[in-house]
């Protein structure tokens, strides 16, 4: 593995298990076992670094949701197995880490949003498209509004995300049966209801067991 490569694995463990605001320089340099001139060699300073750890996180988010669609059995599978994906990942990220990057980097935090690898049109695209192939998703369906309509509702969480009462009241269960499997449901077909159902089951008796 690079030093560049070392320097991001390492600072981004950091980042994500103790927040942004904590984690300097000095203490990456002493957990790597290096000079702090060594970091600055290959990152400009702690902004470039953040932001070359979050653009390489979100290519390989990509790259692993790509992965998963294409081992998948069908769209509704994909979409549930993306799900326990997305919150696998969440659980191993302090929250503190989220709220530092607003508060303290809010430009590269907003940067990134608005990135192409993060934004994945295509990726979303290609699941709608997969669905109407399928006989899932409804036939009437416009693709390119029902894919533009998901990334807008992205972004009205992210905004959400600054209502500290709101938050507390939702978490990400309760966003996903309130919200995104209603959504879901309108643009299944019986078939895709009924596939729907059998997931619904499955993770529900998982959860009890």
């Amino acid at each position: 593995m690079e030093m560049r490569e070392k320097i991001l694995k390492t600072a981004g463990s950091l980042f994500i298990k103790d927040g942004v605001r904590l984690i300097t320089m000095d203490i990456i340099a002493q957990h790597l076992g290096i000079s702090k001139r060594t970091i600055y060699e290959n990152f400009k300073d702690k902004n470039d670094l953040l932001y070359n750890f979050l653009t390489d996180e979100l290519s390989k988010h990509k790259r692993e949701i790509i992965n998963i669609m294409q081992k998948s059995d069908n769209v509704i599978d994909a979409l549930f197995s993306f799900g326990e994906y997305n919150q696998q990942k969440l659980q191993k990220i302090n929250p503190v880490f989220f709220n530092d990057m607003k508060k303290y980097h809010a430009q590269i935090f907003h940067t990134v949003i608005q990135n192409e690898n993060f934004r994945n049109y295509e990726v979303t695209y290609t699941i709608l498209k997969r669905g109407l192939n399928e006989g899932t998703f409804r036939k009437e369906i416009d693709i390119d509004i029902a894919n533009r309509f998901i990334h807008h509702l992205m972004d009205f969480f992210h905004k959400l995300e600054d209502e500290k009462e709101f938050i507390e009241k939702c978490d990400h269960q309760k966003i996903w049966k309130s919200v995104h499997l209603p959504y879901l449901r309108g643009l299944c077909t019986d078939k895709g209801q009924d596939l729907i159902e059998k997931f619904m089951q499955k993770y529900e008796n998982l959860e009890n067991n």
